[in-house]
């Protein structure tokens, strides 16, 4: 019986750039250290001690929100919620592997600090 809280099934039917960008992803914020992937029913958390993104799998790109202590203004950013006085959520959409980028890797790099 196959895991409907998985990776494999958040993926299933996307096209395989899709799934390559979210391994490329996966496999440069390891380099920050210890995360967890967490499957959920419709999306994907990475955890270091607490949550610090989030991955939302569509049919032809996957969100990647993420959350920091200060605001990014910029135009990759799709959508900025305040959570508080000084937590921000960012959303950035990604589709190729070329998104995931240095710059996005500055950002991801900051919430994952941020998950003390």
């Amino acid at each position: 019986m196959t895991d409907v809280n998985s990776v494999d099934s958040l993926f299933e039917g996307k096209t395989p750039e899709l799934r390559a960008t979210y391994d490329c992803l996966i496999e440069q914020i390891q380099q920050f250290g210890e995360v967890r992937v967490a499957p959920k029913q419709t999306s994907i958390h990475l955890e270091k001690n607490s949550g610090f993104a989030g991955v939302h799998p569509r049919k032809a790109y996957f969100n990647l929100e993420f959350r920091t202590d200060y605001k990014i203004d910029d135009p990759r950013i799709t959508r900025i919620q305040q959570l508080s006085a000084r937590r921000f959520e960012h959303t950035v959409k990604l589709e190729k592997v070329s998104d995931v980028d240095e710059q996005l890797l500055n950002w991801l790099r900051d919430a994952y600090e941020l998950s003390k």
